[in-house]
């Protein structure tokens, strides 16, 4: 990520669910990206704590930009 990232993060549709399920739970600070991650695997959405652990600017971008589920082509 550069400095100029300034447009929703692309995810898959697993990690975007990954993600709403441990927000909408409220067991966490979603700023908290170490906790977020084990808030992840503990509800059983392993990819989600996977990609936040090697994509954690990514994940600060989404936060401040949005996420986006990224549609594989032809499933339109």
């Amino acid at each position: 990520m550069d400095a100029t990232h300034t447009h929703p993060v692309r995810v898959s549709t697993a990690i975007l669910e990954g993600l709403d399920a441990v927000w909408l739970s409220g067991e966490t600070n979603t700023m908290d990206t170490r906790e977020v991650q084990a808030q992840a695997y503990i509800m059983g959405y392993p990819a989600t704590a996977w990609w936040i652990e090697y994509f954690p600017n990514l994940y600060v971008a989404g936060l401040i930009h949005g996420f986006v589920a990224e549609v594989p082509p032809g499933s339109e």
